[in-house]
């Protein structure tokens, strides 16, 4: 295998538009959370965070108008797709401890949020944002792939991009006053002051999603090009 393991994944990765990753290993982020998020494998394993930019939105496009039978829920189809077939085509399966994706329910759910601040992808904001140093609130964090490997270097944990208390945080804090959607029914509600309060971040501005994409993401209306 030519060049780091973790490299050549994170390369294969961005190719499906997935272009946001990090490194860390599984003891710096396994003392960190409670016995159900933890993942398996020795403390020195390689932990390989997959995120992305608004660069998925055409992928993800592409393969919404290529596919035969209608998908209920497009993105993590795509993202489990495409993430395993990254892993399949660069990291030997012997070397795979073990794949889990952000949208898996328990017992596989990770606390995917702290282990992309721990890899140094980006910062868990007061306002629970992930913060990435450029591309600010307008990413997300997609998958962590466990490797029976020891990183050549790892991601140092990610630090305050902003200062929330006058920004997003308050913004914040009205959509919290107005109820914690518990499904997509309420979430369509009151979609406009969560995405205010990732407006309100001055991080990462010109990053900012398509009206499109965040339509879908916040209130799952379909672009007419997946029509």
């Amino acid at each position: 295998m030519n060049g780091a393991p973790t490299a050549q994944l994170a390369a294969a990765c961005a190719r499906f538009g997935f272009d946001l990753s990090g490194v860390t290993v599984v003891g710096a982020y396994n003392p960190l959370v409670d016995e159900a998020f933890r993942l398996p494998g020795r403390d020195d394993s390689a932990v390989l965070v997959i995120g992305n930019t608004s660069a998925l939105w055409p992928k993800l496009t592409e393969f919404v108008r290529s596919s035969s039978t209608p998908l209920a829920d497009p993105v993590d189809f795509y993202s489990e797709q495409s993430i395993e077939s990254a892993v399949r085509s660069t990291i030997p399966a012997d070397m795979v401890i073990d794949l889990r994706f952000a949208h898996e329910p328990p017992p596989r759910r990770i606390a995917i949020q702290r282990l992309a601040q721990v890899a140094g992808l980006a910062w868990l904001s007061p306002s629970h944002l992930c913060i990435h140093h450029e591309f600010g609130p307008w990413i997300a964090l997609r998958a962590a792939i466990v490797l029976d490997h020891r990183p050549e270097a790892v991601g140092t944990p990610a630090q305050p991009t902003c200062d929330c208390a006058a920004h997003c945080l308050p913004a914040f804090e009205r959509a919290l006053a107005a109820g914690v959607p518990d499904g997509r029914a309420q979430l369509e509600k009151t979609w406009e002051l969560w995405l205010a309060a990732r407006d309100a971040c001055r991080v990462g501005r010109k990053h900012r999603y398509s009206d499109e994409q965040i339509l879908y993401h916040y209130t799952g209306a379909r672009p007419i090009a997946w029509l």
